[in-house]
């Protein structure tokens, strides 16, 4: 078996930089790092999410700013038993119909034109949306009158405050591949959540003074991120298809886990995605984690991180650990301007902006090194420039 190629300097760049945009989202919050690696994880494979967890959770918060860090179209809604399709879909194109008498929804600025979508409370909708979400969801198209119109969807998050014992509607739940639970942050945490929530309420009376917007000053690029997904096939599994298989089969033959084909097929991409999130070409065993979202039964939940943590496969997302001044110059170094294509030369200006606030946080004061970053940053940006007419 030969050694697989060496990962691209440009698509680790690019990987580096969508990981640290997720750190950056997580740090606004407490407790929940793993759900903004799920919300990460799904978004590299084109999968779907199911967050589970009580109402105060601050799911809608959160996914409102993981989608300030993508350059997508976005669609967000809350469903109700009262919801019309057209809440969602789109009104019916009157126009059309009045001049050529053809049936068709005007789905301008709707989720049949979102690439990113989140339904909160999504088991509320009724049997015509649910039905119309299963098609979107699975096949991404929609049928609009007589015509299959594609669907530009990369992931549609969905929140629940418990899935529901219906089988129609579990059969429904089951297209979300991944499910996080959220829950009330532990006691002894009360006051980091009182700190964050000051934080974000004090940003947003002092935006809305300014009459500004609360934008992410740099979106993670969505052609940097199709990319990624297209990355995402290209990682080697061979080091863990063994011990994958085997863990599946005592999940589901142990322990009565109910984990279908299909999704222990679809497990893979989870895995592959795990290693790109980490710039790694080549899987690892620590990647097997990702297991621990696939459930579909709340008693598979402890069962699949119990069987895990017996085969020393870490669960959730490790602490970052904090770098040693040489470690970030060695990375500023690393990042030469030399014959760096346009697509090089932006995936280093977003990471060394991701090395600034790495830096700023980890060694406060430090302004040789800041001064550092801020040099090659200058040069990027005028390589950029010079070259490119940019």
């Amino acid at each position: 078996m030969t050694d697989p190629a060496p990962m691209r300097r440009e698509t680790r760049l690019r990987a580096r930089t969508f990981a640290s945009r997720l750190e950056e989202v997580a740090d606004k919050f407490i407790g929940r790092d793993e759900v903004m690696h799920v919300l990460g994880l799904a978004t590299l494979c084109r999968e779907h999410v199911l967050l589970i967890g009580p109402p105060g959770t601050a799911k809608t918060l959160m996914v409102d700013k993981f989608r300030r860090v993508l350059d997508v179209n976005y669609f967000s809604y809350l469903l109700t038993r009262f919801t019309e399709p057209a809440e969602l879909f789109g009104p019916m194109d009157v126009e059309k119909f009045r001049e050529d008498k053809v049936f068709r929804i005007n789905t301008t600025d709707m989720l049949p034109e979102a690439q990113l979508a989140f339904l909160d409370e999504v088991f509320q909708g009724s049997s015509a949306i649910l039905n119309t979400l299963l098609t979107l969801i699975n096949e991404r198209t929609f049928h609009n009158g007589s015509k299959a119109q594609p669907v530009p969807l990369l992931t549609m998050l969905g929140s629940t405050n418990e899935l529901p014992d219906d089988p129609v509607l579990a059969a429904f739940g089951d297209r979300f591949l991944l499910r996080v639970r959220l829950d009330y942050v532990a006691p002894d945490e009360i006051e980091k959540v009182l700190n964050k929530g000051w934080e974000h309420e004090r940003d947003q009376a002092a935006l809305a003074s300014n009459g500004q917007a609360d934008e992410n000053e740099a979106r993670f690029d969505l052609s940097h991120l199709k990319a990624l997904q297209q990355e995402v096939t290209r990682i080697d599994l061979a080091p863990v298809r063994e011990q994958l298989a085997r863990m599946i089969s005592v999940l589901r033959n142990r322990e009565g886990v109910a984990l279908s084909d299909r999704r222990a097929v679809k497990a893979q991409k989870l895995v592959a995605a795990s290693a790109l999130l980490d710039a790694r070409q080549a899987a690892e065993p620590r990647d097997l984690g990702v297991l621990a979202y696939l459930w579909t039964r709340d008693t598979d939940e402890e069962t699949i991180r119990r069987v895990l943590t017996a085969h020393e496969v870490p669960v959730g997302v490790q602490p970052r650990q904090q770098r040693s001044k040489a470690a970030i110059m060695r990375d500023v170094n690393a990042l030469t301007t030399q014959d760096a294509t346009r697509e090089e030369l932006r995936a280093q200006i977003d990471r060394l902006a991701d090395l600034s606030r790495e830096a700023g946080q980890d060694h406060p004061g430090d302004d040789d090194l800041l001064k550092l970053i801020k040099s090659a940053r200058n040069k990027a940006m005028t390589a950029l420039r010079d070259r490119f007419e940019e």
